[in-house]
């Protein structure tokens, strides 16, 4: 099918999914019409970057709610604000923006590492319809954010490999072509750096970034003498550059207007780091009378199984019910326990580097959780989900791919297409807060709280 793997063809069919990705996160976003769970924080402080006077953004003082994380995302909210007012859709369009965004970029990660315009459509559409990304994108939090600049660095990191692995093979005894100027690398470091702007969990992305891109380095220099020593001399310069100092420099751009609003008082900038630094490393998951702090914690290791989903709305009777419910797609979730191992044996049996671009983003942003004690959501998992779609997108290719025949390929994607697609449709009325019966939204919550049952999804 080579038409469908031309540059062109991946354009429209990216196009054409994350315009309906749009539409989706677009569609009644005004809904519910007040601060749901912690936009009572973000969206509060987006107003108030906004420049709008903090009583009118429901704060307390003249100050960010939310000073325990970096600026970046809340100046995003500020533009959706300055936008369309101090209103809902003004609070939420920028996180709709940048998921449809996210969607997009997850389809031309799929076009560079499977170079089909199938596969990545397939990729785009998975994300699309991911219901953790989707139900962030419609909520003005920061984690939509964090996502969209992870996935771009990611993007441009494989992109940055591909051009790199071109130079190197049209070496002619010269200087290494990959020592010199790497535009893709450096802007993928201030993608990361701007992912850190956001949350400090961003880092997570950049180390499994250097980690992939040490790999690569050493991939390159596999016929030389001491290989990992070899690459390293030969590319480190430019790694070191484009991820540690590149970065180091857009997250501390990120506090320019933070900076300018306090006479670039640098002491301050970093008492202030000392204080965010000091909020996390002590923030106890219990409360002085020994009850959690918080009802929706959940341990890293129940995230995969979707054991204890977020509630970010709720309002119930007995006749009806409306739920915000933020939950990661079965489809993914549980299916990762599957196609991870299988990215994992890819990656080592058959050195498919492929297979590793998709599964360092996932496990370096998620295994440091498992050693964390702090207070843990399942919407940690927000920059990890575009990377399970892209995980199941590789599975079943080479599922598709066994079948050697076209006849096989199609049907092979369009199973997988429809089970997300339906999936997420069943689950639309609790991720959009729609007003339903009692009966259909016991049908949509399969784990509740009671004697013997698993946690609850309420």
């Amino acid at each position: 099918m080579p038409a469908m793997s031309s540059p062109r063809s991946a354009a429209l069919v990216i196009a054409a999914v994350t315009l309906l990705a749009g539409v989706t996160r677009f569609a009644d976003l005004g809904r519910p019409d007040r601060k749901v769970f912690d936009e009572v924080y973000y969206a509060s402080d987006g107003c108030w970057y906004a420049g709008i006077d903090y009583r009118e953004c429901d704060l307390e003082a003249d100050v960010e709610r939310s000073w325990v994380h970096p600026p970046l995302g809340k100046q995003l909210i500020a533009l959706g604000v300055d936008a369309f007012g101090n209103r809902p859709l003004g609070w939420r369009a920028a996180s709709a923006v940048a998921g449809t965004v996210t969607v997009a970029l997850v389809g031309v990660l799929g076009f560079l590492l499977f170079g089909s315009a199938l596969w990545a459509g397939l990729a785009a559409l998975l994300a699309s319809t991911e219901h953790l990304l989707f139900v962030q994108s419609r909520i003005a939090m920061l984690d939509i954010f964090l996502a969209l600049f992870v996935v771009l660095g990611f993007t441009l990191l494989v992109a940055d490999r591909r051009r790199a692995d071109r130079a190197v093979e049209r070496e002619d005894g010269g200087a290494s072509p990959v020592r010199r100027w790497r535009p893709l690398l450096l802007l993928s470091g201030a993608s990361f750096g701007a992912a850190v702007a956001v949350k400090w969990s961003g880092v997570l992305a950049l180390a499994g970034a250097a980690i992939l891109a040490v790999a690569w380095a050493r991939s390159r220099a596999a016929g030389w003498e001491r290989p990992l020593a070899t690459g390293l001399r030969r590319e480190g310069p430019i790694l070191y550059l484009g991820l540690l100092i590149v970065p180091l420099l857009a997250y501390s751009l990120s506090w320019i207007p933070w900076l300018a609003d306090r006479g670039f008082d640098l002491v301050e900038w970093v008492t202030h780091h000392g204080d965010m630094a000091g909020y996390h490393l002590t923030l106890d998951t219990v409360g002085e009378d020994g009850k959690p702090i918080h009802p929706y914690m959940s341990a890293a290791w129940t995230w995969f199984l979707l054991l204890r989903p977020v509630a970010y709305f709720w309002r119930g009777d007995p006749a009806c019910c409306t739920e915000i419910l933020g939950i990661g797609s079965p489809a993914l979730f549980w299916g990762a326990l599957v196609f991870l191992p299988y990215l994992a044996v890819s990656w080592r049996a058959r050195r498919d580097w492929r297979a590793g671009a998709i599964l360092v983003p996932v496990l370096s942003q998620f295994l440091p959780w498992l050693l964390v004690s702090r207070p843990l959501f399942l919407f940690y998992m927000v920059p990890v989900a575009p990377f399970l779609a892209l995980g199941a997108v590789y599975a079943i290719r080479d599922v598709a791919r066994a079948g050697a025949s076209r006849w096989i390929t199609a049907p092979a994607a369009a199973v997988m297409a429809a089970v997300a697609v339906g999936v997420f449709v069943f689950f639309w009325p609790v991720l959009t807060g729609e007003t339903i019966s009692q009966e259909a939204w016991w049908d949509r919550i399969w784990f509740y709280r009671g004697e013997g049952r698993l946690p609850n999804w309420v």
